[in-house]
Parts: C-alpha cells; sequence; structure tokens
C-alpha cells in the first residue's frame, strides 16, 4: 500500500458517518391485502424474512435483529405506492402504556392499572424530529380514535401555547372525538410548575378532556424514590399550574406521577423509573378504564361528560390552591351509579366572560383591573352529544327537553353572583361582580362560582366558573422591594405578585438563607420562576428559571456566613410579574429564606419593529436614538451594536396544491384533506471551512402547534434531494455547509380556497454569521460625522434622556444585498440577564457603492458604423449559436438547429470572422455539448469534432508571444499609453482564457476517444493552475490519466479533494457531483477496497434518492 493510500484511508477514517441501517423493501399484493418485505438482513435474501401487512390488519410486528432488539410494523398506503415503517422513537410511550394497561398474568405485582384493558397504540411522536408531536401526526391519531372506536386515549404530550383552548387538534379531539363519539380524552398538565399559568396544551388548556397533574405520596416515595426521609404528600413542585390565560382551572385532577414499569426491550433493561404528568396521566387513564369497565358490566351507559364531572366532584381534597383533588376511583364509580337516571349528567357547559373576550373564567393579573371592582356578563349554553351518525341532527329534540334549575354559589364573599339559575336548551346570561379592591396585593386568591342542580345538589357542581385573582403589589420606592424571612418545608412554594414598574427592562433577583447562621441546616434544592402573561405570547416566552441548592458544602455549618444566589433576567414593563420560589418536593428540613428583588430600566427609542425591537436604515448613514433610565441610576455602560444574522426572504419558485391520498391523510367522516407543497431555494455562501447555522422561519406559522389551524411540516435538501433536516412549526437551525438547497413547505388544510392565499408566503432564512459586524455608538453627532471618537457616557442617572448615534457602515458579510437585513441586539456593556435580549436591532443594508469611474485617457478611435452595426449582428449570431448545442429538446428542433447552424457558421466565416475568438469558442461549446449528450454510435465523431475545434482554436492564437506577455512584469505607463496597454492587456487575457478552454477540451476529447491524454494534460498544467480542483471536467482528465498510471490513490484523494470543496453543491452542478460519487466508487472497487466501497452504496439511497423525500 502506498503511502497516498495510507493517506486515504485514514481520511475515510475520519470523516465516516455511520448512513444507518439501508434496508431494500419489496411490496406487493397478493390478491387480498398489499404485503411488505423488509431486508432485515442486508443480504438479499427474503426467503426467512416475515411477510407484513398493516398492522391493524392481522397485528403482526417483526424485529429487525436480535443484536437491537428494535421491533417494527408496517402501514401501506396509496394502492401500495408508499411503504411505512413503524418504529418507536423513544421509550416513552412504552413507559405510559404499561403504566395504564401492562398484562403480566404470571407476574400480577407488575400489572398495569387495568391489565385487562386492549391497546391501540398510536405514534405521534416523528423520529425525524427528534419524537416530537407534529400536526400530521395529531391530525392522523384523531381520525384512528375515531375508527377503531377507542373508549378513552391517553396523550403524554403537550407544548406551551399562546392561545388556550383552539386549533385543530384541540378542536377535532373536543368536537368529534369526545363530543361526538364518547371517547374519553386523557392528557398530561404538563412539568412546567410550580409557577401559575404553565398548564401546557393540550391536556391543561382545553376544554372536553381530563388533564391531570402530577401527584407523590408517601408510599411511592419510599419504593420509588427510596429516600431516607418522609416528605408530605403533595403535588410535584415541576407538575405545571392553572389557571390557563383564559381563566379556566387547567388541571382536572392529580393522579400518581411516577411508576416503575416497562421499557422497550432495546434499552437492555425490564423496567425503569419515570417521572412527570406523562406518568400521571395514563394512571388517570387506568384508573378511568375500571371505571367504565365497572360501568359496562353494570350495562350502565355514559358520557365523557357524565364521567367527567364525577370524577371532579369526588376527588380527594389534596389542600391544593386551587382545590384540584386526587382521583378516586371506588367514589367515582358509586357516583356514577347513584345519580345515573339523572340525564342532565350528559350535558356539557360552555361558559364565557363577555368583559373578557369570551374567556372560560375570569383571571385578573393586571395591576388596573385588580384594582376596581368589576362586574361582568357569563353566558351558559347547554352543549349536548352530538350523534354518531352524521346525517341525523336530533340534537333540536334534545335541546328542547332540556330543563335545569340551578342555584349558584360564590365560594368567596368578594364575589356577588344570583341565587337561582334556570336553564333550558338556549344560550342563558346573567351577572357577577368580582371585587378585588380588599384582597391582599402580592399574593394569590381563587374562588369559585359553582353551579348546583337544585334538585339534587348532593351531586356536586354541575359547572363551576373559576375566579383566579393574582393581585399584584406596588412598588413603595423606585425600583427594590424586599420580602424577609420566608419559611420553607418539602414542597412548600412562596408567591409573590410584583407590578413591574413603567420603563424597567431587566431584573435582578438575591435569594438569601441565613438558616445555616445559628444552626446547622441539611442542604436543599430550590427553584425560582420569574413569570409574566403577555397576551398573544407563549407563556414560556417570558418565563425564566433556576434551580440552586442552599445550604451546600460549608454554608450549611452552624455558624456559617449568610449565602445568597444572584440571578439577572429580562422583564416587560407594567405587566405584573410573579416571582415564585419553591423548596423541592423531596428536599427535608427547614429554610428560612430572604429575597430581594431589584428592577433596572435602559430604554432605546427609535423607529420600533417589533417588540423591544429598533430600526435601522443603513442608507441614513447615522441613525439617533434617545437612550433613558427611568427606574434607577445605571452605572458601567458602554453601548455597541452587534449584528450576528444575515436575514434574507424568499418567495416560493414552485407552488402546488393537491388533494391528499384519503387511506394516509382525511379527517373524520372521510372529508377530503389538501396540501400545499412550496418550494423555496437558497444558498448559502462559503464561509472558510465552517458550515453556517441556517435558520428558516414563517413568522404568521411559527411557535404554533395545538393553538394552529393549519397543518405544518418542512424538509431541506440540498441539490441532489438529499435531505439534510426536517423541520415543523417551531424554528430551528440548521448547520449547512456552502451550496444550493431547497426548503420544501408544505401547508394542509380541508379547505382548499384557504391555501391558495398561502401560495406567495415568503420564507425568512436567517444565516449565522461567522464574525457579527459592529456598528459604533457615539455619544455626539458632530463627531460622529467627523469620524472621531465619542464614547456615550458610562452614566445615566435616574430620569436621564441622553443622545446615541449609530453610525452605518459601508461592509456588509459575504452575500448580503440591499433589501436584505441584518439582525442583532443593542449591547449595553452590562451583564447579560438571562431572557430576551433587551433592545434588538434590524439594519437595512442600503444600496450597493457604484464605483466611482476614475479620469482616465481613453483612446479616440474614428468610428465607423457600418462596420459597428455588422460586429453587433455578428455578436448576436455567435450568442445563439453558442447555445444552440444545448436549447433544443426534441429530434424535430434539435435537426432545425443544425440545419441553421451550420448555414450560421459558412456565413460568419464568408464575412471574415472565421478567426474572431468568441465565435470559435461558441463552436467549441456546442462541440462539447453535442458529444456530451451523443449515443454510442455517433459518440466517436462527436469527439473528434471537439477536437478539430480546439486545435483550431490553439492554432490561432500566438502561444510564444501569450507566454512572453504573461512572462514580463508590466510597466505602469500614462496618458494614452496607458489606455492602449490596458486594450492590449484585456486581449491578451481574452486569448488566454480562449487557449485554456480548447485545452481542456481537447484532453477532455482525448479521455473519451481513449487515446492518451498526458501530452496534453501537460500542456494545460503549463497555463492553468489547479484545474484538477474546481472543474469535474479536468478532474476526470486527471483521473484517467492517474488510472493509467497505475495511481489510483492519487486518483481517490483527488476526487475525495473535489467532493469536499463542493459543499452542499450548486445547481448547476448536481449532475457533476453524481459522476464524482459514482468515479468514487469505482475507483474503491479498482483498489479492491470492498469495505468502502459498500460503505459508498449504502450511502448513495441518502445522498442520491430518486425523488424528494414523502412528507
Amino acid at each position: 500500500m502506498s503511502l497516498v493510500q495510507d493517506e486515504v484511508l485514514k481520511d475515510s477514517l475520519k470523516n465516516f458517518s455511520d448512513p444507518g441501517p439501508v434496508y431494500d423493501c419489496v411490496v406487493f399484493h397478493d390478491g387480498n391485502v398489499w404485503r411488505a418485505v423488509v431486508d432485515a438482513k442486508e443480504n438479499g435474501d427474503l426467503r426467512d424474512a416475515p411477510v407484513l401487512t398493516d398492522y391493524k390488519t392481522e397485528r403482526q410486528y417483526a424485529t429487525f435483529s436480535n443484536q437491537d432488539k428494535c421491533n417494527y410494523s408496517v402501514n401501506i398506503y396509496d394502492d401500495g405506492n408508499m411503504l411505512c415503517i413503524v418504529v418507536i422513537a423513544g421509550s416513552h410511550g412504552t413507559h405510559v402504556a404499561a403504566i395504564t394497561a401492562a398484562n403480566h398474568p404470571d407476574e400480577p405485582a407488575l400489572n398495569g392499572v387495568a391489565p385487562g384493558a386492549q391497546i391501540v397504540s398510536i405514534k405521534i411522536g416523528d423520529s425525524r424530529l427528534g419524537s416530537i408531536e407534529t400536526h400530521h401526526a395529531l391530525t392522523r391519531a384523531v381520525k384512528v380514535i375515531i375508527d377503531d372506536k377507542c373508549d378513552l386515549a391517553n396523550m403524554s404530550y403537550g407544548e406551551a401555547a399562546s392561545y388556550p383552548n383552539i386549533g385543530r387538534f384541540v378542536e377535532l379531539i373536543r368536537e368529534e372525538a369526545v363530543g361526538r363519539h364518547g371517547c374519553i380524552f386523557v392528557s398530561s398538565a404538563g412539568n412546567a410548575g410550580p409557577a401559575l399559568s404553565t398548564v401546557g396544551a393540550p391536556g391543561g388548556t382545553s376544554a372536553g378532556m381530563v388533564g391531570v397533574g402530577a401527584h407523590q405520596s408517601q408510599a411511592m416515595q419510599q419504593a420509588e424514590y427510596a429516600l431516607f426521609e418522609s416528605v408530605p404528600e403533595r403535588p410535584y413542585t415541576w407538575s405545571s399550574r392553572g389557571p390557563t390565560l383564559d381563566g379556566d382551572v387547567g388541571v382536572s385532577i392529580y393522579a400518581p406521577g411516577a411508576a416503575i414499569t416497562s421499557i422497550p426491550e432495546y434499552e437492555l433493561s425490564k423496567f425503569q423509573r419515570m417521572n412527570g404528568t406523562s406518568m400521571s396521566s395514563p394512571n388517570a387513564c387506568g384508573c378511568i378504564s375500571l371505571i367504565l369497565s365497572g360501568l359496562k358490566g353494570e350495562n350502565k351507559a355514559y358520557t365523557p361528560y357524565r364521567v367527567h364531572r364525577a370524577l371532579v366532584n369526588t376527588s380527594k381534597d389534596i389542600q391544593d390552591q386551587f382545590r384540584v383533588g386526587f382521583l378516586q376511583v371506588e367514589k367515582s364509580f358509586d357516583h356514577l351509579l347513584t345519580y345515573h337516571s339523572y340525564e342532565e349528567q350528559d350535558v356539557d357547559y360552555v361558559v364565557q366572560i363577555v368583559e373578557r373576550e369570551n374567556a372560560r373564567g375570569i383571571y385578573l393579573r393586571e395591576w388596573e383591573e385588580c384594582s376596581k371592582a368589576h362586574t361582568l356578563t357569563v353566558k351558559v349554553e347547554p352543549k349536548f352529544m352530538k350523534d354518531v351518525d352524521y346525517n341525523k341532527p336530533d340534537i333540536n329534540e334534545k335541546k328542547l327537553a332540556f330543563e335545569c334549575r340551578m342555584a349558584l354559589i360564590a365560594t368567596e364573599s368578594w364575589i356577588r353572583v344570583p341565587e337561582f339559575l334556570f336553564m333550558n336548551g338556549a344560550q342563558r346570561q346573567f351577572e357577577v361582580k368580582v371585587d378585588p379592591t380588599q384582597l391582599t396585593a402580592g399574593l394569590v386568591h381563587f374562588a369559585e362560582i359553582q353551579a348546583f342542580d337544585s334538585s339534587c345538589p348532593a351531586r356536586g357542581p354541575v359547572f363551576s366558573i373559576y375566579v383566579t385573582v393574582a393581585k399584584p403589589v406596588e412598588l413603595t420606592t423606585h425600583s427594590f422591594i424586599k420580602f424577609d424571612n420566608l419559611q420553607f418545608g418539602p414542597g412548600h412554594i412562596e408567591r409573590r405578585l410584583i407590578h413591574v414598574p413603567a420603563g424597567a427592562t431587566h431584573a435582578e433577583v438575591v435569594v438569601r438563607s441565613s438558616s445555616g447562621v445559628n444552626v446547622a441546616q441539611s442542604a436543599a434544592k430550590f427553584v425560582v420562576y420569574s413569570t409574566q402573561l403577555i397576551p398573544h405570547l407563549r407563556n414560556d416566552y417570558t418565563k425564566q428559571g433556576y434551580m440552586f441548592r442552599l445550604g451546600k458544602g460549608s454554608y450549611a455549618e452552624a455558624g456559617a456566613e449568610e449565602q445568597s444566589e444572584v440571578k439577572r433576567f429580562s422583564v416587560y414593563s407594567s405587566h405584573t410579574m410573579e416571582l415564585c420560589l419553591a423548596q423541592y418536593w423531596d428536599s427535608p428540613g427547614a429554610h428560612s429564606v430572604t429575597v430581594e428583588l431589584t428592577f433596572h430600566g435602559l430604554q432605546l427609542s427609535g423607529a420600533t419593529t417589533g417588540l423591544r425591537t429598533v430600526f435601522i436604515n443603513g442608507a441614513d448613514h447615522i441613525t439617533r436614538f434617545h437612550v433613558s433610565a427611568p427606574i434607577r441610576r445605571e452605572e458601567g455602560l458602554s453601548p455597541s451594536v452587534s449584528l450576528d444574522i444575515l436575514r434574507k426572504m424568499v418567495r416560493p419558485s414552485e407552488s402546488v396544491i393537491k388533494p391528499l391520498v384519503r387511506d394516509r391523510d382525511s379527517l373524520p367522516n372521510s372529508r377530503l384533506m389538501y396540501n400545499l407543497i412550496s418550494t423555496y431555494p437558497f444558498k448559502v455562501e462559503p464561509s472558510g471551512k465552517e458550515s453556517v447555522s441556517v435558520s428558516p422561519r414563517f413568522p404568521s406559522l411559527n411557535n404554533l402547534l395545538y393553538d394552529s389551524p393549519h397543518e405544518v411540516l418542512i424538509i431541506v435538501s440540498d441539490v441532489n434531494n438529499k435531505v439534510v433536516g426536517y423541520g415543523d412549526v417551531y424554528i430551528k437551525k440548521f448547520k449547512l455547509p456552502k451550496g444550493d438547497y431547497n426548503l420544501r413547505l408544505q401547508l394542509r388544510h380541508e379547505n382548499e380556497e384557504l391555501l391558495e392565499k398561502y401560495r406567495h408566503l415568503p420564507c425568512v432564512f436567517d444565516f449565522s454569521l461567522t464574525k457579527a459586524q459592529t456598528l459604533e455608538v457615539s455619544g455626539h453627532w458632530p463627531d460622529a460625522l467627523a469620524g472621531k471618537k465619542h464614547p456615550f457616557p458610562t452614566v445615566l442617572e435616574r430620569g436621564d434622556i441622553k443622545p446615541a448615534f449609530v453610525i452605518s457602515s459601508s461592509d456588509h458579510p459575504k452575500g448580503a444585498k440591499p433589501g436584505d437585513l441584518l439582525v442583532g441586539e443593542w449591547k449595553w456593556g452590562i451583564p447579560k440577564p438571562d431572557g430576551p435580549a433587551l433592545s434588538r436591532i434590524i439594519y437595512a443594508i442600503p444600496p450597493e457603492q457604484i464605483p466611482i469611474k476614475e479620469d482616465t485617457v481613453e483612446l479616440e478611435e474614428e468610428i465607423d458604423v457600418a462596420r459597428q452595426l455588422a460586429e453587433q449582428v455578428r455578436d448576436a449570431q455567435v450568442a445563439w449559436l453558442k447555445k444552440s448545442g444545448s436549447a433544443y429538446k426534441t429530434e424535430k428542433d434539435k435537426e432545425a438547429a443544425a440545419v441553421a447552424r451550420k448555414e450560421l457558421i459558412a456565413q460568419i466565416e464568408a464575412a471574415g470572422h472565421g478567426k474572431h475568438l468568441p465565435f470559435m469558442l461558441a463552436q467549441l461549446d456546442v462541440a462539447l455539448a453535442l458529444a456530451e449528450s451523443a449515443d454510442e454510435a455517433t459518440k466517436e465523431e462527436k469527439w473528434k469534432e471537439v477536437l478539430a475545434v480546439s486545435d483550431k482554436i490553439a492554432g490561432a492564437i500566438d502561444q510564444a508571444a501569450l507566454a512572453q506577455f504573461f512572462g514580463l512584469k508590466q510597466v505602469t505607463l500614462h496618458g494614452k499609453a496607458e489606455a492602449e496597454q490596458k486594450k492590449v492587456k484585456k486581449e491578451k487575457e481574452e486569448a488566454r482564457s480562449a487557449l485554456i478552454a480548447a485545452l481542456k477540451a481537447r484532453c477532455l476529447a482525448l479521455v473519451a476517444l481513449k487515446e492518451n491524454s498526458d501530452e496534453a494534460y501537460n500542456h494545460l498544467s503549463q497555463w492553468s493552475e489547479g484545474t484538477g480542483v474546481t472543474d469535474w471536467k479536468s478532474v476526470g482528465v486527471y483521473l484517467e490519466r492517474e488510472r493509467k498510471q497505475g495511481r489510483l490513490g492519487l486518483a481517490l484523494q483527488r476526487v475525495n479533494s473535489w467532493l469536499n470543496e463542493q459543499g452542499g453543491g450548486t445547481r448547476e452542478g448536481a449532475s457533476n457531483i453524481k459522476s464524482a460519487i459514482a468515479a468514487r466508487r469505482e475507483l474503491l472497487h479498482e483498489l479492491g477496497w470492498s469495505v468502502w466501497e459498500e460503505y459508498e452504496l449504502r450511502w448513495d439511497g441518502i445522498r442520491l434518492p430518486k425523488g424528494p423525500a414523502t412528507f
């Protein structure tokens, strides 16, 4: 083995990337159903391979291998044109299912809550996105729930949402799965607690669902956590809390939030402990399964509304702040049996508070609304179960027959309600008065307006209106507030609501623990959260959370010094902030904590374009801002503007709307769905050897999952359709090398007209810059104009307003065009607070600079009008000739072009332009195009024509004179001599370019004709350096030369080098990349490196797929 081959092998090992399993699959119809075979052994022998069909048809599955122990099943769609191989995306789903219904007949102690329940597995986690749920999967899941007539559905998934109780999936579940087909939908409330309003969608934010929080008991502490000291039973610290943004309670019930149970075999472990509301939800689902089993055994009909109300009304009081109880199976079952005759239980009630944008509850949180009494109009409308038959509108009969006399009770004295309410099948409304003015500021106050059936109040409330007042305290100083000696134990939570002063942009919280100053203490985990609710903004965008340990190390010793933790974070002025501090549920011991909160404000006034975002027009040269400190004295300022993102806006190059395949994608009742697929071409500019982070964005669609009316998925691929990444509604960074790429957006909806409005939707591409561009901030306009340094003041007194001047730059990143934007932030020179930037900057790139024409002497030549006209006609003819070899596709057009070309060449030569270099180069381009597309019968003839034309060009150029010209140093001249010198230089450079093109073509022709090309290649190398790196055709010549000499290692090294230089490839060079990959595989075969040849073959299906990836 040569040294070069050794180097190639080392580089191959260094760049090795496992393509993963690559399986051949065969799909066929056996006369009854479609079936599939997967070559899981990857040996081409299918004789022993399992033959599978849709899982729901025969419930068959297979295992890829005993080594990976990964099971799979299949679904076949679109008359056998689409095979879907289904594998799990993680162990989470198996664990959840086992909590509900694991069945171990030989070891019943390992059983789930309802071991007799039948499980329908619906995968909503997309493995391409790291198991996150997608719109597509959620919609398909609803269809499966309905088609398979599921009694219950558990969903241990969820995300934050900007809008509660709306969105495509939420409405499909509420109106179809629950409201029409009677499925009881149970879902996790989220793990984002303990702050207020942290419940996630869909479980904690949506009507019609049983939202489940996570609770821990002393039995769990011992069996699952092995705690050495018992702690109080209560909800987990991290379990999300209500209320929802529209005032509903958020959590329906609590259930055990941890379990040790089954996980997939590929984990090489039978059981694992997991905790979260993902575990409490299937526990509750299993409990409800027991209740339903008992009702079916007693032949008692039920509806989701009836069961939900029984669960809530019989739950155990656990002293929860929002009166949410712990699920009780027997009491719920007894309740359902005892009151089964009351048909009113099969009605749900839709509550709307008119003055609160039709919210489901009353949630007062901001300063103004907590400082006055409110008279509010409540609308209540009964909601009846729809008939499963879509053509049977029998709800009107139910409405006509419905009557219920209700008694209304407020649980707190600061709420006044009417005494009675008569409900019939229509909407009713009444007024309530909520007076928070006398409530203690800084704390949370909760109450209910409960409606009881006056004929049977023992059943419990038939509906409740939840009232939450998170009343903020106003600062008595401009910027500071302190909470002394807060007492904590395991799981204890302290909330303080603070009115953030106007002008505040960030805050500093100091948590001081003095528990160990006098006596020894045990260390304890604490969490502190800052949350604010901004309209139409997800709660996780305004939340900052921290975990730390108090009493760590020597701080726990008696007589130790005071321990303090300092955190800085962004805030939004004039909005109520909750400061939530909690000792973690499993941390024993008592702790005394003091909290100090200081607000700061640095405001930037200018042309705003959004929340905390200001605009700079780069064409303005100098942009004026006003900087103020409205809260307190601010020190250590040293402002600058740092722009680290290049933003481009791209319209789709193609946009197509088509109906989706019904057997894979349709709505309940088989309603047809459409999908819009838009293609966005974009380019990643080279950035040294580094890849560039690219973040595609669709601002109107991003960050809306459960609360979105649309379904969104994106695929990013290179010029050969190799997928480089998938995305959904969440903004994602793709690390991409230089090259051309396509982003395809799929938008789905049943309304074709709605999709039509999105056909020209722009995509925003954010490219991270390797080096941020910095703009200078001056404190003095005249000095900024004069180019003198004048720093902005380092100190602002409270109330100061100072001007700041940002100086635009004439240098912009590579690839930036006029109209593009640079995005970054205004840096203040102080420690950066956590959370959103205090001030974002958007900078518009101005028009490009036009080179200023220098005073030069032009050669005076007498104009010959007739000659000038003849040359322009000739140039137009040459332009057509140059493209004529590849511009025509049909045989008829090609034949006509050949005749016209022959006549044109004769005409140009007859006019005396036969040795005009552009004319000869055009002939060369035509000859090359025809030779490269020629069939076997004419290939030799066409390549000989290339040889003839290339020799003609080379012969027309005085190569000796050309070499002499470029070999001599040119003396700088002036005046007419300089103009003459420039003219000569231009002509010589054109001649050299023509010679290089001719010599390259000669090399290619000789290789194609299988003649010796060494001499021609050496001749080319004298005129062109690096011919084998950037030009694939030249690389091909080099490869043939090295192959003939037996230097296969050098040939392979050159191919690898060329491919590495291409990055993602260009649109024009896509076919060359395919050729290079094929050449590499051939060289590996010739070297006998079968392992690496097989490696390349496995990658081929990924690098060079036959078409775009399927959504």
